[in-house]
This record gives structure tokens, sequence and C-alpha cells, in this order.
């Protein structure tokens, strides 16, 4: 899969950034105290297990990459929050970027940040509000990382309020869906049908009969279901 290298300062410096929150939701609705009198329900205390490890992140699309010295990255999302940022629509409720952090390509860390509508006053208290973000940071064993500054993450985005506090907005604009699945295993996906190749198996017709490689045999099987998808854009 071609991997795209993002030169941007702001990302690179996000390499050894950390950060991640969460707090439980708050309703807005009155209570009453003990003397009668009703008053504004305060905001729950802050919730650092708000955000949640994203299982299977890995199965989404890997948009961009990041190479500084001996730290890299890789950055992933799902297709719809693509789609939706290349429709110029706003990024939508439940989009989750993953961001898998390399030192010396053994992965360290993994920054995650998630949207989600009303998530906006669940922020730790004294940080910058980034609309409905909120932010996490992982060990390399996927493990919630305990020691991580939190507030650093709102800080760092703060900034970035007309990209959707989102630091590789101009990446997911211009990574070319058609190009590839996005995913590490993406050479077993058909970019086409949306259905696995995995375990598929093209004999060679001739005279010995020999079977053809996984190289050769999946680039058959992608110029079989490209035909058959252009046929049926023709029809």
């Amino acid at each position: 899969m071609k991997k795209l290298v993002f030169p941007s300062l702001a990302l690179a410096m996000s390499l050894t950034l950390t950060a991640c929150n969460s707090n439980n939701d708050t309703n807005g609705n009155s209570q009453q105290n003990p003397s009668g009198d009703t008053s504004q329900q305060e905001p729950s205390e802050y919730d650092r297990e708000l955000v949640k490890f994203p299982e299977n992140y890995d199965k989404g699309v890997l948009y961009t990459t990041v190479n500084r010295g001996s730290m890299s990255g890789e950055i992933y999302t799902s297709r719809e929050a693509i789609e939706a940022v290349q429709d110029g629509q706003p990024i939508p409720s439940g989009t989750v970027i993953t961001y898998e952090i390399y030192d010396d390509e053994e992965l360290s860390e993994i920054f995650v940040m998630e949207k989600r509508t009303g998530w906006g006053d669940q922020n730790p208290p004294d940080t910058p509000r980034n609309g409905d973000w909120l932010y996490q940071e992982f060990n390399g064993d996927r493990s919630l990382d305990y020691e991580e500054d939190t507030g650093r993450c709102f800080t760092c985005h703060a900034n970035q309020e007309r990209d959707d506090y989102m630091q590789t907005l101009d990446e997911m604009k211009s990574f070319d869906l058609e190009d590839v699945t996005g995913s590490k295993d993406s050479n077993t996906e058909s970019r086409y049908t949306g259905i696995s190749t995995e375990g598929w198996e093209i004999n060679a017709i001739g005279d010995n009969h020999e079977m053809i490689d996984d190289e050769k045999k999946g680039e058959m099987i992608q110029n079989t279901l490209l035909a058959f998808h252009l046929n049926r854009e023709m029809n």
C-alpha cells in the first residue's frame, strides 16, 4: 500500500505529545437541593476512561503516515469520516482517529481522539473545549496510560479550530479512497466489491498446470473483478 509522508510540523510534534480524556455525560437537568430550591446540575466529575480503546481500528482506512527520525506513525479512521470530509461535510459524530506511534519500529503508544455529540463539556477542568472531541492515550499493549497529561491534547489541537480541531484534515481531503482499501491486509480485499479474496485459488492452464504464485493470483483476481465492475457500470 502506498503510504504518504506527512511533513506538517504540528503533526510531527504530536509524536512526542500524549493526551487523552473523557468525562461522564451531563444531562443539564435541574435538581432540587435539600432546602427545596432548584439549581442547575453541576457537571459530573471528569471521567478519565470515557474514550475506550477502538478494537479493530486497523481494519479501517490508513490514510496517512508520519516519519521523523526514529519515530514514525500510522493514522487510521473510518471510510465514512473521509467521505464526509471530501464531500465538504462536518466530521460525523462517532468518528474515531487512531494514531499508532512507533519508536525504532516498535509500537510504543496509541493515541485516540473520538468525536461524540455532547462530549464538548466533558473535557478536563482548565482545558480548552475542542468541539465535541475527547482524547486518550494508550500504551503499546493497548492498556490505558494513566501517567499522561490529557490536557496537553486539548492545547495542541485547540489551534486547529477551523479544521474541526484536526491536524490531518488536509490528508483526509487528498486521500484517494479508490487507490487502496487502507487496511494493512488490503491485499486480500477487493477495492471494487469489498469482498475478501483470501483463500481463493487460481490454477494456470498450461502444459505443466503450474500453480500461480500469490502475487500473480491477486493481480488476476483484481483484474477479473475490475472487468465485472466496468461491465456493470457500462450496463
